[in-house]
């Protein structure tokens, strides 16, 4: 009997288990990314804010950097390294941090790990770099080229990254959680399960990029050219595509809620399986689950 009842509490126990597990599931599916821990952009950052990140400890001793013969762990803090040229070189694990590198060529060079927070790197070419795992939060990235380069598991909070390039770039499970992306170039580049909350991505062209497992809630993608690319599974609440160009694009299992679409474009925009779709765009989608049409004013433009 003793034997009997073991089993059942058992039995019992699991399916509560089970029943709890599927509750956490659908809760974190609707629960809204958070919105309060937003960086501040490096524009509106004073001196001292800026020193407060520079001079913090990171409890590593480093040797100071040389320039002309840079190596792993070097300490280039606050350093002047405009129109440096330091291009097949390994400068693994360095500290950046305030460093001005502004115009500098770097290509096919391994940064990986190092530290670049509230660095100047306006203009400078990081094309075929090795940048993965990287800190990039409140740094200036003002037009600075990372063509084919690898930026996975890279942070980006609050950093300036307006008119930034990086065409088939790899930036998987990056966090640009309140970056300036406005004028970007991503065109065939992987975000695959990056995190962009309230990022703004006005007029970004990331035509044929891979945006799927994303969270860019909150994101303004205002005039994009999102054309060709793919969000399967994002969550993409409250984001803007106001005006965008979504030609070929894939929001199929995205969560759209709260989503703007006002102007947007759509030619066979995959809809298929996607959450919360808003009802101003449901007219455009036919049974496959592909759009068609321009959503103008308060009504529709079908093509």
């Amino acid at each position: 009997m003793k034997q009997q009842i073991t089993i059942v509490s058992i039995f019992l126990v699991m399916i509560l288990l089970s029943c709890g597990g599927k509750h956490d599931r659908q809760t974190s599916e609707s629960v809204e990314s958070d919105t309060l821990n937003i960086p501040e952009l490096i524009n509106f950052l004073e001196q001292n804010q800026l020193d407060s990140i520079i001079d913090l400890d990171n409890g590593m001793a480093r040797l100071k950097g040389i320039k002309e013969v840079p190596r792993d762990s070097d300490d280039f803090k606050r350093v002047n390294l405009d129109k440096i040229y330091w291009s097949d070189e390994q400068i693994r694990h360095s500290d950046f941090r305030g460093a001005s590198f502004r115009s500098a060529r770097a290509e096919n060079t391994n940064f990986t790990r190092s530290d670049f927070r509230a660095a100047d790197i306006r203009w400078s070419l990081f094309d075929r770099a090795d940048l993965t795992y990287c800190n990039f939060d409140q740094s200036r990235l003002f037009h600075v080229h990372v063509n084919y380069a690898d930026l996975s598991h890279s942070s980006f909070r609050g950093a300036n990254m307006f008119g930034m390039e990086g065409h088939f770039a790899i930036l998987r499970d990056c966090d640009f959680t309140g970056a300036l992306m406005k004028d970007t170039e991503f065109v065939e580049a992987d975000f695959t399960g990056s995190r962009a909350v309230k990022a703004k991505l006005i007029r970004a062209v990331l035509k044929d990029s891979k945006l799927d497992s994303t969270d860019f809630s909150y994101a303004d993608f205002t005039g994009g050219g999102l054309e060709g690319s793919t969000f399967i599974g994002a969550k993409l609440r409250h984001a803007n595509f106001q005006g965008g160009h979504l030609q070929g694009a894939d929001f199929s299992g995205a969560d759209l809620y709260g989503c703007n679409f006002f102007g947007t474009e759509f030619e066979s925009t995959n809809f298929k399986g996607a959450k919360n779709v808003p009802e101003s765009i449901k007219g455009f989608i036919n049974e496959k689950g592909l759009a068609t049409g321009i959503w103008q004013d308060m009504g529709q433009t079908k093509k």
